[in-house]
């Protein structure tokens, strides 16, 4: 049941524009970590804006950022100056690890090459995986390339799909290890480096085929009736490396199951724990779990998934003016949040786009932020937001649960940032449909106007600080981090750039310009 107190509180106070508010103070926020000096992103020279992440121990660069453009991969410091480039065919990038533990956040390239066949009317290719050291630009090829897979099937043209891209290094802050794995993976590594190479850490047995039945006594029956405890072509790997119980894991979902495997060598002990489960419990379905994959700050036992997809599909649409981004949003939409200590889920079914002959594309669809969690004291609460009915409705969880504390109407959550640098993070959210209008269907795009609020977890409210006049925030794709992790291979939060000690939002306006807010 939602909060009720809160509900009314923000209902009650509503402004015309459909901003939400409430005339509750602010109490202090727990101190949180916050953007470098120089914020997330800088200002090039051609006026384009690049993400970057914190260098430690090499001054005077401060931070880094990657962009492949003109077949050249770049690196650049915080003050946009270039540091090296290396000429590539790739324009795939992941990144943000350290896997040579020297400071530097490194990158790696997709490399594509057609293989002269084709699947259908598409042309097969290999893929291979290029790693950079960050401080250098120094290559390594660590991983064999992998041919497509072609996929054939009744009453359908036959389509390819690319075995290694950007979704394939998994990590976390415990290591530099970084977990590799295919698409449609048999096999997965652990790769190590040390001595100016890679080197493999260890292999295991992908949930995919009869040697992780035979090999793993911790393997579970899977959830629909075939007898096995694997599924044929289980999906890319979701997830992270984490701590748990302090042994590093490679925690990750993939199709009907969540998993737990220690980091090294090929054994029957490898595989900690397997979780099978179906959202909804409905075995109509192929156990899609993808979208967005986080470690509660509050709670580093509970790794969270949000099923569905990434709020940079409503940012994409507003700017088209069209419902074209994203028009599945994840297929099958959930939230679950995985005890890793305790192997158990909760798990909470929105929707299946499939459901009334594909009907349900954005029925009870599922949209989050970059950053969903709301921190207190112990385990964290969820935010993030779901289309139904024709309107938006921000969710609010319980702390540590699926169950939500309210439901906002007619409102977006873009992220949680700190944009002024306070430790105090600003909730930034739109109106959908404002006051005045009617109730319909015709609310899927966000009003360009977003207001800046802050949480109070005593009173349970949000009160607004700023508005941005004909604004959104300007998302951007950014590499996933050491806690946080998507199926899309990338984040897109909200933006701050700092210039002379400034901190400024980056955001879009109703025209297409790309300007600076200030609280």
């Amino acid at each position: 049941m939602p909060h009720r107190r809160l509900f009314r509180n923000l209902i009650a106070a509503a402004t015309t524009t459909g901003i939400v508010a409430a005339s509750v103070g602010v109490s202090a926020a727990p101190a949180l970590a916050v953007a470098p000096e120089d914020g997330t992103v800088i200002q090039l020279a051609d006026g384009s804006y690049l993400p970057i992440m914190p260098v430690t121990g090499h001054s005077p660069v401060e931070a880094v950022g990657y962009r492949v453009s003109g077949g050249q991969l770049r690196a650049y410091d915080q003050d946009g100056v270039q540091l090296w480039a290396r000429s590539t065919t790739g324009t795939q990038l992941s990144g943000g690890y350290d896997f040579d533990a020297d400071g530097w956040p490194d990158v790696a390239v997709t490399i594509s090459a057609n293989t002269g066949s084709t699947c259908g009317v598409s042309p097969l290719t290999t893929t291979t995986l290029h790693f950079y050291q960050g401080a250098t630009g120094t290559q390594h090829t660590p991983l064999s390339p992998m041919n497509d897979i072609c996929w054939s099937f009744p009453g359908t043209t036959p389509y390819p799909t690319h075995q290694w891209s950007e979704l394939a290094p998994l990590w976390g802050d415990e290591t530099s290890t970084l977990f590799t794995s295919p698409y449609y993976a048999t096999t997965s590594w652990y790769l190590g480096f040390g001595g100016g190479s890679f080197s493999t850490a260890g292999a295991l047995y992908y949930p995919s085929t009869s040697s992780y039945d035979s090999t793993y006594p911790n393997a579970q029956p899977n959830t629909y009736p075939t007898g096995t405890d694997y599924i044929q072509y289980a999906h890319v790997a979701n997830g992270l490396i984490t701590s748990v119980a302090g042994q590093n894991r490679a925690v990750f979902w993939t199709s009907g199951r969540v998993v737990q495997y220690a980091i090294g060598a090929l054994s029957s002990g490898q595989l900690i724990a397997d979780r099978p489960y179906l959202t909804g419990g409905r075995t109509d379905i192929a156990g899609r779990n993808y979208g967005l994959v986080a470690v509660d700050p509050g709670s580093p036992n509970s790794v969270v998934l949000l099923s569905g997809t990434s709020n940079y599909s409503l940012y994409q649409d507003a700017i088209t003016g069209t419902q074209s981004y994203d028009v599945w949003g994840g297929i099958e939409r959930h939230v679950s949040i995985y005890d890793a200590a305790a192997n158990t889920v909760q798990d909470r079914f929105f929707s299946y786009a499939h459901d009334a002959s594909d009907g349900h594309k954005y029925q009870n669809r599922v949209s989050y932020p970059a950053h969903p969690f709301v921190q207190r004291s112990g385990a964290s609460r969820l935010a993030y937001n779901v289309f139904r009915d024709g309107r938006w409705r921000l969710h609010v969880s319980q702390p540590g649960s699926t169950t939500s504390l309210y439901e906002l109407d007619d409102v977006f959550l873009w992220d949680i940032v700190d944009v002024d640098g306070d430790g105090t993070q600003e909730w930034l959210i739109s109106p959908t449909r404002n006051a005045g209008e009617p109730l319909g269907p015709a609310y899927y795009f966000p009003k360009w106007q977003t207001s800046a609020y802050h949480w109070n977890e005593s009173a349970l409210t949000l009160t607004s600080i700023a508005t941005f006049a004909d604004a959104i925030p300007a998302l951007q794709r950014t590499f996933a981090t050491a806690n946080t992790s998507s199926s899309d291979g990338s984040l897109a939060p909200a933006h701050v750039v700092a210039d002379g000690g400034v901190r400024e939002l980056l955001v879009r306006t109703s025209s297409g310009t790309v300007e600076r807010r200030t609280l």
